[in-house]
C-alpha cells in the first residue's frame, strides 16, 4: 500500500503533468485500490465517493 501512496505523491508533485491529468490518474488509482475494477464490487463502474482532495 505504501507504494501506492508513493506513486500518488509522485504524480501530484510532477511538473510534467497538468492538474486535470494528475487528478484523473489519481482517481483511477483509487478506483483500482478499492477493487472497483472487479465486476462483483458493488460500486463497479462508479467513481462516487472517490476524491483527490481531502474531505473534512
Amino acid at each position: 500500500m505504501s507504494s501506492l501512496f508513493r506513486s500518488i505523491s509522485t504524480l501530484l508533485t510532477s511538473r510534467q503533468l497538468n492538474a486535470t491529468n494528475t487528478a484523473t490518474l489519481v482517481l483511477e488509482r483509487l478506483y483500482y485500490a478499492e477493487g472497483r475494477h472487479d465486476s462483483s464490487h458493488p460500486l463497479h463502474g462508479k467513481f462516487n465517493g472517490l476524491s483527490v482532495t481531502e474531505q473534512a
